[in-house]
């Protein structure tokens, strides 16, 4: 093999690699982030607001942007986790993400918890 081909098979590996992470899921919703609704701002009207989070995921990957939609739902699985640390059970995005990062207000909109 000549240096070029080495460097060329070196780039598509690492572009290959690059590509399957991509289709990963980084940010898995734990047990307590499943009972934490994502809602519209609609929605929460008659809750209480406990606070806001702040989720970040990898927007990129090797210099490769990861789909807009795993990454939103990644977004939201890390807000919904947070929120059910802050005692909430809904989360409501405060505006869109930015680079793999958004801000979600928190609030609890059920009686008994």
């Amino acid at each position: 093999m000549t240096r070029r081909t080495q460097r060329l098979a070196g780039r598509i590996a690492t572009t290959l690699v690059a590509l399957a992470l991509a289709g990963c899921e980084w940010a898995p919703l734990t047990r307590e982030g499943e009972g934490v609704t994502l809602a519209r701002p609609e929605h929460v009207q008659n809750c209480r607001r406990l606070g806001e989070a702040t989720a970040k995921v990898k927007s990129e990957v090797g210099g490769i942007a990861r789909d807009p939609a795993t990454v939103a739902e990644e977004l939201g699985n890390l807000a919904r986790n947070a929120a059910a640390g802050m005692g909430g059970d809904t989360v409501v995005p405060s505006g869109q993400p930015v680079w793999g990062e958004q801000r979600f207000t928190v609030y609890r909109c059920r009686q008994g918890r």
